[in-house]
């Protein structure tokens, strides 16, 4: 049985048009000495904004490599519904497969949470912000997004909940269930989805989320993990609204 070879997928930020191209720094080394890219060979470039491209590469070089864009491959427009997800702090590791599994699973927007039983200790530096946003970056072509989720900076519950505009979900096991959810789902617009860290949320913070009109929601009979109930809560949201 034939097998159809794998394009690789790169994330180059900028503007992308047909012709020549110059790629340097760390994304030609990358090209080069990971990817191991050769004259002829094609790959598809994208920068973030819905379209993807073909490219072939024309010279590869020690420092950069020339590539020649060719026509869009796929092109689509942005989600109606975008979609953000808070996440109480955990651990470094755990927050990092976070984000790349939020990626996946169709998050416009992640954002660190901190509340009451936020980990101590990990609050994000600006090395772990960058970082996250090189997981992104990866995620997205791997999993042949045309768009960039935006990691947003640390934030507490009450700040983000007084200056979000669109509804709002709070995983909690006492919640509402799923089903009963969906119907209600916005079709179009933002929609914030909140996960509590170990511990999940006080039962302060659910009474305030409520009372700014927040829906809580049950994502299902077992106890989930931060991460893992981030992902399912996109990736939920995701296959009920596109």
């Amino acid at each position: 049985m034939s097998t159809v070879a794998h394009v690789p997928r790169i994330y180059r930020a900028g503007h992308l048009a047909p012709g020549p191209l110059l790629i340097d720094g760390e994304l030609a080394r990358r090209l080069a000495a990971v990817m191991r890219v050769r004259s002829g060979e094609e790959f598809r470039l994208f920068a973030g904004d819905g379209r993807e491209w073909q490219a072939t590469v024309t010279d590869v070089g020690r420092q950069a490599i020339r590539v020649d864009v060719g026509a869009v491959t796929r092109q689509e427009p942005p989600a109606q519904l975008a979609v953000e997800i808070w996440v109480g702090l955990v651990r470094a590791n755990r927050f990092d497969w976070t984000v790349e599994k939020c990626t996946e699973a169709g998050a416009d927007v992640i954002r660190p949470l901190v509340s009451e039983y936020s980990a101590r200790g990990e609050g994000p530096s600006s090395g772990r912000a960058e970082r996250w946003q090189r997981i992104a970056v990866e995620a997205a072509e791997q999993s042949a997004r045309l768009y960039l989720p935006a990691i947003e900076p640390i934030a507490t519950l009450d700040d983000l909940l007084s200056r979000h505009h669109g509804s709002v979900l709070l995983a909690d096991a006492g919640g509402s269930p799923w089903v009963q959810t969906v119907p209600i789902l916005p079709a179009e617009g933002r929609i914030a989805l909140i996960v509590g860290p170990e511990g999940g949320l006080s039962p302060e913070e659910v009474a305030r989320s409520r009372a700014r009109g927040a829906l809580v929601v049950s994502l299902g009979p077992n106890i989930l993990r931060t991460e893992t109930a981030a992902v399912v809560a996109v990736g939920l949201v995701r296959s009920a609204r596109r």
